[in-house]
């Protein structure tokens, strides 16, 4: 309720969303003030802060740089559900699978790399897997496969990597896919099997934060939803880390609510929310 919320001043709000924009690239304008305070006042009291500007000197004293952890996960939206935007799915069904599929026929399945950046609570990878699980069958214990899910939120890593969720967001899923990968947890509740659970790891990372640290290249780069948060100059710095991360003809997805600069974006435009890499390009554009 509004008389709940901790008085935040002009002074206090700056601060704080400069902070938020150097360490994380998160971009919040004066429209987002409530937001803010909304989000953070039930914190200021749990840590014994009286307002916001001795919250602003916890923040910054606190060695352990847990509290800028938390932080992050009080601010940051991590809504997703099974099976988002389903004609990424089936874009990469026909269009990766099926190159991994003419490999095989020869006799040289390749190791498939694909990276879900700012995965929230695991749906999307989860999603993923479970589409490889179905297309490949039998087949995928065959197949050098890494699946790598990355956000900034430590509360959304622990929940994906539990694996339990709200029978709503399973709403999108093939009822096939529900009998056959997710069990009760509870009212309302359903667990992901650890078939497919297992073919993910979790990691804890800060896309502003580049290079990033991963060994090697990827097919495929989920970022979808991720960068709204960001400025035009954060979302170019983002872009121009995954392009490098992308082995070419690699395919980088966004989210419908996300476009990139055609004059900038290193990518080449293929649809709506869908990019990749050029065959040849090895490199930033110039």
């Amino acid at each position: 309720m509004m008389e709940d919320l901790v008085p935040l001043s002009d002074t206090e709000f700056n601060i704080l969303t400069r902070m938020l924009f150097d360490r994380f690239g998160i971009h919040l304008g004066d429209q987002k003030r409530v937001l803010l305070s909304g989000r953070l006042s039930k914190r200021v009291r749990e840590t014994g802060c009286g307002n916001f500007s001795e919250y602003i000197d916890y923040l910054r004293t606190d060695p352990s740089g847990r509290e800028q952890t938390e932080l992050i996960n009080r601010i940051t939206t991590n809504h997703s559900f099974f099976f988002r935007e389903g004609e990424h799915f089936a874009y990469l069904k026909d269009n990766v699978f099926s190159r991994i599929e003419e490999a095989v026929s020869k006799r040289s399945p390749p190791a498939v790399r694909i990276w879900s950046a700012g995965c929230a609570t695991g749906e999307e990878v989860y999603t993923i897997a479970m589409l490889m699980r179905s297309h490949f069958g039998n087949r995928i214990d065959g197949l050098d496969i890494g699946l790598l899910a990355t956000d900034i939120s430590v509360a959304a890593l622990s929940q994906a990597n539990e694996g339990i969720y709200q029978e709503s967001k399973l709403k999108e899923l093939p009822g096939e896919w529900k009998r056959q990968w997710f069990t009760k947890a509870g009212p309302d509740q359903f667990r992901i099997s650890d078939e497919i659970r297992g073919m993910v790891l979790f990691k804890k990372l800060n896309l502003m934060e580049t290079p990033y640290p991963m060994k090697g290249s990827f097919d495929v780069i989920f970022c979808r939803n991720v960068m709204i948060y960001f400025n035009a100059q954060s979302r170019e710095h983002v872009v121009n880390a995954m392009h490098k991360c992308l082995k070419p003809g690699g395919v980088f997805f966004v989210g419908h609510s996300e476009s990139l600069n055609r004059e900038t974006c290193p990518f080449e435009y293929v649809k709506p929310a869908i990019y990749k890499k050029g065959e040849g390009d090895r490199g930033i554009k110039p």
